[in-house]
């Protein structure tokens, strides 16, 4: 891989971007320092309702509804920090609606070159591009940033909804679908499996040798065998090499590499990461998919394929069309327990709205309150 553009000079690197003329950061991604105003003003409004609650309290219930001048006294000092506080606010949210400091944006620059020099263009998404249980459901999810080949994208993911989490993921076409499989690397397995979804423990395939020591391999129950033809010894001796790190899923015709935790594109670590994986596991995964056909399906079985082909070859005026491959419907899906789905979906979509709540509705009826009732005390 290409990597000079990580430790080129900034000039150099802002020439550069002068001359491809792209963008490296979309407008839908915040700053740190726009999550900083909305922090911000968060806290403004749990200042007014600790305030005004107080106050409240203090003339209802020890001044017998009436406000005396010590009431006044604290509300004036409360409401001149609040008054140089909207102050800083104001400044703050120019400062916020500001372009990205230099050194983030040289940062940002030094990807995209980076990501342009070895044949990937910077696409960011706010929505899900491919299919997985990272990106399931897709709604609430997030690539940046994203870096995108033909048939190849890689990058950093975020999910808000369901089981919320943040990713570093590699997903690669396939040249034909293959049966659902999901291995979940043990190494980044701590108090239990890092999979965002719990996988019924009988599809639990165990492999030869010491494969299992680094991989846990989950297939479809009636696609074991055909299991073991795609991850031949050559493919599993390369899958703890080079992406002993990552859990892998076979889903249709994608190929996904998956972490838990966002990588710095800014580093030469990722990219060779993703060279490594692309040069030596994907090839090898994808070779076996371009010869795989599932014999469950009708007109893909491998006798009736080979007996097609000799009477094309025999008779000029017989067209062969290959069959279109296909996956058994009891080899599309593993079963797992997705927490994203039913029950869990709607206790989490309620959790996520009493947070906010919590963080925004109550403080502001209480404050309103505590207002009146200092209005009502004068």
């Amino acid at each position: 891989m290409e990597l000079r553009w990580l430790t080129a000079p900034a000039d150099e690197v802002a020439a550069a971007m002068a001359s491809v003329r792209r963008d490296s950061r979309p407008k839908w991604v915040p700053t740190r320092r726009q999550v900083l105003v909305h922090v911000n003003n968060c806290l403004i409004l749990w200042y007014l309702f600790i305030v005004f609650m107080t106050f409240g309290v203090r003339v209802d219930v020890y001044h017998d509804g009436q406000a005396d001048a010590s009431d006044i006294g604290g509300l004036t000092v409360t409401m001149t920090i609040l008054a140089g506080w909207l102050f800083g606010t104001y400044w703050l949210h120019r400062w916020a609606a500001r372009p990205p400091s230099p050194r983030t944006r040289l940062k940002e620059w030094r990807q995209t070159l980076t990501a342009l020099a070895n044949g990937f263009e910077y696409r960011p998404s706010s929505v899900a591009t491919f299919s997985s249980l990272i990106t399931t459901p897709s709604r609430g999810v997030s690539e940046h940033p994203r870096f995108v080949a033909p048939g190849v994208e890689f990058g950093n993911l975020v999910r808000r909804a369901g089981r919320s989490g943040t990713w570093h993921y590699l997903a690669v076409r396939l040249p034909a679908p293959l049966p659902h499989l999901i291995l979940d690397a043990t190494s980044n397995n701590r108090l239990g499996s890092d999979l965002p979804g719990g996988i019924d423990r009988a599809q639990r395939l165990s492999l030869e040798g010491n494969f299992d020591r680094w991989f846990h391999l989950y297939a479809p129950m009636t696609y074991r065998s055909d299991a073991l033809y795609l991850l031949t010894p050559d493919v599993m001796a390369a899958l703890i090499d080079t992406a002993s790190d990552y859990n892998i899923e076979i889903v249709d015709d994608t190929l996904v590499f998956f972490t838990s935790s966002a990588v710095d594109f800014g580093t030469p670590e990722p990219w060779q990461a993703v060279h490594a994986i692309l040069a030596d596991v994907a090839s090898r995964i994808a070779a076996s998919a371009r010869r795989y056909r599932d014999e469950r399906v009708p007109g893909q079985e491998i006798p009736l394929v080979i007996s097609a082909i000799n009477a094309a070859l025999k008779n000029p005026d017989v067209v062969w069309v290959a069959p279109r491959p296909r996956i058994g419907p009891d080899g599309r899906r593993l079963n797992f327990r997705d927490r994203t789905n039913g029950f869990w979906s709607m206790l989490g979509g309620l959790g996520w709205f009493v947070f906010l709540t919590l963080l925004y509705v109550v403080p502001g009826i209480f404050a309103f309150a505590g207002l009146m009732s200092i209005i009502d005390g004068r």
